[in-house]
């Protein structure tokens, strides 16, 4: 994981209680222990030791050296016209990534390009403005407790498991399936590593804000000695600017994620961008405290109990159903389709073929 190593020794466990805190009463509860917090500083300079094995009942698996890697078409975040390629099967073929057109050079770190806009300069005076929603999983705890207890949690607000979710994200991505897939907001590799392990799509790409959740993801990913790492690519990249050219994706998938966006409406515009003609965009989120009841009574019902329910004291942003069909379709995207469970929904939208035509 990145992270400094005077962070990592004097990171305490009441900051620890206090960004979980945060998520009480949310569906996303884990337990912290003196020993996650070991393992934690640990895990900053050597590998995990997890048992977490991704297999699953939705295709066959392959040894490293069965199959054959794919290239990453990379853009720069400002001009998106700086093209950077990258061989999948050998990794980044360098360590940064200029672009002459913007005088801007982006950077690697530990092997994972990153393609923020923040990349390889400092940014002086000028800070963004942060969102904890967002900031909570940069936090080298909580990336590695996320798959050790964090994510179980989200049981309880209907989520059925890691495995049921991949079947059901499956049946929303078979147009996909021999493309290369885009995991977004991938955090630790959940999803990344059985997508890979599925056999379902040529190559697989594992993009995340957050440097140690990417590196989670590859720790947990070389620790399965049956996934091909040919068929992974890491890229550090913000989802309200996608490093990738316009109409060049054909599916992306974000679970458990939208939530956590700092600003949905700029992302959902990005998503929109980079999928081709026929692109699948596939996601699951928390619904608002009261949707069950909603599923009862009609969501026009309960809104006004939602309202008072507001999410707004907590870093992450609970959505209606209603509110995903309104936003994916304001930015052209069609054919919503749901399913929904408790407060746990996964969607899915496409982008029109006749948009090529229309611009």
């Amino acid at each position: 994981m990145i992270v400094s190593t005077k962070y990592s020794l004097h990171f305490s466990r009441n900051r620890a209680y206090m960004v979980l805190r945060q998520c009480h009463n949310s569906g996303m509860r884990a337990r912290i222990t003196r020993a996650h917090v070991v393992h934690a500083r640990a895990a900053s300079s050597q590998p995990q030791a997890a048992n977490t094995n991704p297999r699953s009942k939705t295709g066959p698996t392959h040894s490293r050296s069965a199959q054959k890697g794919f290239d990453v078409d990379l853009v720069c975040p400002i001009c998106l016209q700086t093209e950077f390629k990258i061989d999948a099967s050998t990794g980044p073929t360098y360590r940064s990534f200029p672009c002459s057109k913007c005088k801007r050079t982006f950077t690697s770190s530990r092997g994972v390009p990153d393609l923020t806009l923040t990349s390889g300069i400092d940014p002086g005076v000028y800070k963004s403005e942060s969102f904890a929603g967002q900031d909570i999983f940069r936090n080298p705890l909580v990336s590695f407790i996320y798959e050790r207890g964090w994510r179980q949690g989200f049981k309880s607000a209907g989520f059925p498991g890691a495995d049921e979710e991949l079947k059901l994200a499956m049946e929303f991505l078979t147009p996909a399936f021999g493309e290369v897939l885009l995991d977004l907001s991938c955090g630790s590799g959940l999803f990344t590593r059985r997508f890979v392990a599925s056999d379902n799509f040529s190559g697989v790409i594992g993009a995340d804000y957050s440097e140690s959740m990417l590196q989670q993801t590859k720790q947990l990913f070389n620790q399965d000695q049956l996934l091909d790492r040919r068929k992974l690519a890491l890229v550090r990249a913000d989802v309200a600017r996608l490093p990738f050219a316009t109409g060049s994706l054909a599916a992306i998938h974000a679970g458990a994620a939208i939530h956590c966006w700092p600003d949905p409406t700029a992302a959902m515009v990005e998503i929109s961008r980079v999928l081709r003609p026929g692109g699948a965009f596939v996601a699951s989120t928390f619904l608002k405290t009261f949707s069950p009841l909603g599923e009862l009574f009609g969501d026009d019902t309960v809104r006004p109990l939602n309202q008072l329910s507001s999410s707004r004291s907590l870093p992450y942003r609970w959505w209606e159903e209603q509110e995903l069909r309104d936003l994916t379709a304001s930015m052209g995207l069609q054919n919503f389709q749901r399913h929904r469970q408790n407060r746990f929904i996964m969607f899915a939208v496409s982008k029109p073929h006749e948009a090529r035509e229309q611009q």
